[in-house]
């Protein structure tokens, strides 16, 4: 097909990459611009300048490869996150921030959720793990209020900033601005909007806290009536 490597770094370090790195690289670069299904060893080989038999050497197979690159990118992600959280920075959203230092890791992970199977669920139980790793470094350092139940708060906060990237054209449509195909830099409101569900709440604590409570009397004034009905039912006692 006449893939080419779209420029981000091999390693930033600087220093020269090995061909298994230069593999990686170019499948994780690949794969996130046009999936998985479109995307061969050769054209990967290719764009990395080495053979396709190496390709088979270091990784075995196309699975095999499929497994790397979900290591390599939540092990970045995982790091890059690990040093926000030390700099007194807790990402809002861990899609966008994605999208703002590593766009090509973003379009990965996208790929791998919109393709679904055991391989996507591997590596969102590897990103799930590391959230609660990060976040709990975040409210140890004041940072984020505690969670009596950790692991179901990340969850929902993973499915709502990566489940949105599916939605990107409807959040296009309405807010000018593509979180995929988007530069980072025209994100502003969408990020303003979701900063402002994470910092001021959506619900009024006391005015849902009573309706909640209304909305539990009926059912209760219902069951007091059952008893009551059944009480008279059984007559008089002998």
């Amino acid at each position: 097909m006449g893939y080419q490597y779209r420029g981000h770094d091999w390693d930033v370090t600087g220093t020269e990459p090995d061909g298994a790195a230069r593999i990686l690289m170019a499948a994780i670069d690949l794969y996130g611009r046009h999936g998985f299904d479109h995307v061969t060893l050769k054209d990967i080989a290719a764009v990395a300048g080495v053979s396709a038999p190496l390709v088979l050497h270091h990784y075995g197979s196309s699975a095999g490869l499929r497994d790397a690159c979900d290591r390599h990118v939540a092990d970045t992600v995982n790091a890059v996150k690990k040093e926000s959280v030390r700099r007194g920075h807790l990402p809002s959203n861990l899609a966008l921030e994605m999208m703002r230092e590593q766009k090509h890791l973003l379009l990965y992970v996208f790929r791998a959720f919109a393709a679904g199977g055991e391989a996507t669920d591997r590596l969102f139980d590897q990103m799930v793990e590391d959230s609660l790793d990060y976040v709990a470094e975040g409210e140890r350092m004041g940072l984020v209020h505690p969670t009596p139940n950790p692991h179901r708060r990340i969850v929902v906060l993973l499915v709502q900033g990566f489940g949105a990237l599916l939605l990107h054209r409807q959040i296009k449509r309405h807010l000018g601005v593509d979180p995929v195909d988007g530069p980072p830099e025209d994100l502003a409101p969408y990020m303003a909007a979701l900063m402002e569900q994470y910092t001021q709440p959506l619900l009024n604590a006391d005015v849902y806290a009573n309706l909640v409570a209304m909305g539990a009397q009926p059912e209760q004034s219902n069951h007091d009536t059952h008893q009551h009905r059944d009480t008279r039912s059984e007559g008089p006692s002998s």
